[in-house]
């Protein structure tokens, strides 16, 4: 059978079972026999407050806690003893939805990160973290967790997948934990290291303050690069608000951005598209309302979060020379004279490097996918630097890296004006890397290519 072949017919199985997984939020009440003994099961490996819940297409949805850290499952009713698992990208300080997962996770998975593969067999689900923001040492810890319980309860075999912040979760799993996983699927993720990503950020917000200074498009709030420009203020006693207000301030940061490309969209030649026309020429990126956007409201929000995780500054721009074809060069020298500068603090690298910098050392066969324009995590940054790791590690064997074109999409919730989607892919393109990756891992067949020279993997 052709690669082709394979595709074809592991996407046909994920479409001709796709109307039965949809059953599967609405639950009957009462759990089978065999569904259980798969509650006492996951008693007796070890998870605490167990609860099942059956489906209507014969499978369960099982929660629990794991050290206190909450854990949902989807099993479905012909488990085949293997099990994917999730790891959650990025949320914004303050709110709860990596602290709080979801009881089913079939239920709005747009992508099919969990459907497809439940559809096939596989056991799904996730593990909440212990913070929201920056979460990568707390995404490593958990979802290793939740892996072990799996091996305990059953599962011969693990895949990952992971989006975003948790491709960076993914890429440190696997290399942390080198036999726990036969096979990961990084999407859109900071594959390498958060040096480069967040100094990416922080030059965006750096440059939109130097060249929107005094103008109506300036940001609201704290101006410094180091701090977060608005309150993240969260309580518990107010947790039904804490989205509404979370919205709101983000809606702020948001705002003077689309103003200013409303403006220069009006005004091609006007004072505003100078301003856009600087910013992306100094920081390398698009002249795009996404790229903009998604980057500075981003940091200028979860700054204070990102300097408390890592222990300090991860970013160093103090020698850095920042240029432009439409300054002379009096406009250049006052620009690297008054744009904010920012010195790295060595603890707080450190603490990044080991969660987690790319060393490029993993068994696990790992398939990284990404849109050839991405606003928050560019791929020349991310997915070239990974690319390097692995080939001085001599493990090029191990990786598939896949570029998709970019997607433009409304920039909601903050305008329906088009830019550059982070993470834009459909749900085919992740049905097909999902394929692809465990044909790789089944059958030795390599995405693009013949068979690997060595063994496939069968952890």
């Amino acid at each position: 059978m052709t690669r082709l072949e394979r595709l074809v017919r592991g996407l046909s199985l994920t479409l001709s079972v796709a109307f039965v997984v949809m059953l599967a939020g609405c639950s009957r009440t009462k759990l089978s026999a065999d569904q259980q003994a798969l509650v006492q099961a996951a008693q007796r490996a070890g998870a605490q407050d167990v609860t099942g819940a059956p489906l209507d297409d014969g499978g369960m949805r099982l929660n629990g806690e794991l050290d206190g850290r909450a854990f949902s499952l989807a099993i479905p009713w012909r488990w085949n003893k293997q099990a994917v698992l999730f790891a959650n990208g990025y949320s914004p300080p303050g709110t709860r939805n990596n602290i709080e997962i979801t009881d089913n996770p079939l239920k709005g998975d747009d992508f099919g990160v969990y459907r497809i593969p439940y559809s096939q067999g596989f056991a799904v689900g996730l593990s909440a973290y212990d913070k929201a923001g920056i979460g990568v040492q707390t995404g490593i810890e958990n979802t290793h967790r939740l892996n072990q319980f799996l091996t305990r309860f059953g599962s011969t075999r693990a895949y990952l997948i992971g989006a975003s912040m948790g491709g960076n979760i993914t890429e440190g799993l696997i290399e942390r934990y080198p036999a726990d996983f036969s096979g990961a699927l990084a999407a859109c993720g900071v594959v390498d290291s958060w040096p480069g990503e967040i100094g990416h950020l922080i030059d965006l917000r750096a440059a939109y303050n130097y060249f929107t200074h005094g103008t109506a498009y300036s940001l609201p709030g704290d101006q410094r690069i180091d701090h977060s420009a608005l309150s993240t203020w969260t309580s518990p006693a107010f947790k039904s608000v804490t989205p509404l207000y979370t919205l709101m301030q983000l809606k702020r940061l948001a705002a003077p951005i689309v103003k200013l490309f409303a403006a220069a969209q009006a005004n091609p030649t006007g004072p505003e598209q100078r301003m856009i026309d600087n910013i992306a020429a100094a920081t390398g990126a698009e002249k795009d309302l996404g790229s903009f956007l998604q980057p500075i409201v981003t940091v200028s929000y979860g700054m204070d979060d990102i300097e408390t995780t890592f222990g300090g500054s991860i970013y160093d721009n103090t020698a850095k020379v920042y240029s432009s074809p439409y300054l002379s060069v009096d406009e250049t020298h006052a620009l690297n004279r008054d744009i904010q500068r920012i010195r790295a603090d060595p603890r707080a690298l450190a603490y990044a490097t080991e969660w987690h910098k790319a060393t490029g050392k993993f068994n696990t066969k790992l398939i990284s996918i990404y849109n050839s324009v991405d606003p928050l995590v560019p791929s020349e940054l991310e997915e070239s630097a990974l690319l390097k790791a692995v080939h001085d590690s001599g493990n090029d064997q191990n990786l598939v890296q896949e570029a998709l074109p970019p997607m433009r999409v409304p920039q909601q919730p903050f305008t329906d004006a088009k830019g550059y989607a982070h993470c834009g892919f459909t749900p085919d393109q992740i049905a097909t890397a999902w394929v692809e990756l465990r044909h790789w891992v089944e059958f030795n067949q390599r995405p693009g290519g013949g068979p690997d020279a060595g063994e496939s993997a069968g952890h």
